[in-house]
């Protein structure tokens, strides 16, 4: 945080999964290491994944997957300490072992041990010193279900494969409870983000759990979406930003989203050309909001980096979220 900010107590909620929200969370650390920061942070997590190590384990053990909460776990965890590379490691190989995580195995080892995958979370956070909170958005093993090309296809990785456009996504258990300990962090909460993530599988799927979706709208925080830089072929074929907006909304009628924050920063030719061949986009960002969503500020800053993929710049996003929540 910069220095000319007030030093006022910030209980932050960041909402979402996969890499997005971790990438978030990798931009906040420095400042929840810092005891002046004031800021508290609940990380509400999905967890509908069910491909490669989290897959296997749902599958096996009947738990809840351990992916996304792990990426979480590292993101909030010091760089170099030697936990946080343990948790980071994957096993190479087509063994029974090849693939998983170690990480998503200690994880795994720990609910077991306990008897709660929450538990679990908790011990794991603290192993490696992690000064914030990260709950699953459901205890409940649910799935994703979407409707494509009026046939229903289930789970996670099957609907991020299929070619056609979504038109409906829901739980298979629609009635999922949500984590009291999540409501009560919603409703104490400063400042709620939802994304960056895959809109349809990360962001979306955890306003699937109503309760979760419920607490977000009568929550007076300011509430701000943060947008993909591109798109992705197997979800967002053809939107535009304002199309994730609206989109967003129309699976929480009642959520009054304060602000949208798009990527401004170009988007090298090189990388365009790389991404083409996955039918991917670099995501415009657009002018002001169509009159249907005036009640939403606009706000694109120059956020996206370059190395390997196109993704969010940690520190660049972190600072942006709470530049807006000081204005």
């Amino acid at each position: 945080m910069t220095a000319n900010r007030p030093l006022q107590p910030i209980r932050l909620v960041a909402i979402g999964g996969g890499t997005g929200l971790s990438t978030l969370l990798k931009g906040i650390r420095e400042d929840l290491v810092s005891a002046q920061s004031g800021i508290s942070l609940t990380a509400i997590v999905t967890v509908t994944d069910d491909g490669k190590s989290s897959g296997k384990l749902r599958e096996e053990f009947s738990v809840l997957p351990p992916g996304d909460i792990r990426n979480c776990l590292v993101a909030l965890a010091g760089e170099d300490e030697s936990m946080t590379q343990l948790f980071r490691h994957r096993f190479p190989g087509d063994g029974p072992i090849g693939g998983h995580s170690l990480g998503n195995l200690i994880i795994l080892a720990l609910t077991q041990m306990s008897g709660s995958f929450l538990k679990a979370i908790e011990q794991a956070s603290e192993m490696l010193g992690i000064n914030a909170r990260i709950l699953p958005a459901t205890l409940e093993n649910v799935d994703l279900i979407a409707r494509v090309d009026k046939q229903l296809i289930k789970g996670q990785v099957a609907i991020k494969t299929q070619n056609g456009r979504i038109t409906e996504l829901s739980l298979n258990k629609p009635e999922a409870r949500a984590l009291p300990e999540a409501i009560q962090a919603i409703r104490e909460a400063d400042l709620i983000t939802l994304g960056p993530g895959s809109l349809f599988t990360s962001v979306i799927a955890g306003l699937l759990v109503k309760e979760l979706a419920q607490a977000i709208s009568n929550s007076r925080a300011k509430k701000i979406y943060i947008c993909n830089a591109m798109t992705e072929f197997d979800e967002t074929n053809g939107f535009s930003a304002t199309d994730h907006v609206r989109t967003l909304l129309d699976y929480a009628p009642g959520l009054k989203l304060d602000y949208a924050l798009f990527n401004s920063a170009p988007i090298s030719a090189e990388m365009r050309q790389r991404y083409a061949v996955e039918k991917a986009v670099a995501l415009e960002p657009p002018g002001n909001a169509p009159s249907e969503l005036s009640a939403v500020n606009f706000v694109s800053l120059p956020l996206a980096s370059e190395s390997r993929f196109v993704r969010h710049d940690p520190e660049k996003l972190s600072k942006a979220i709470f530049d807006i929540y000081y204005r």
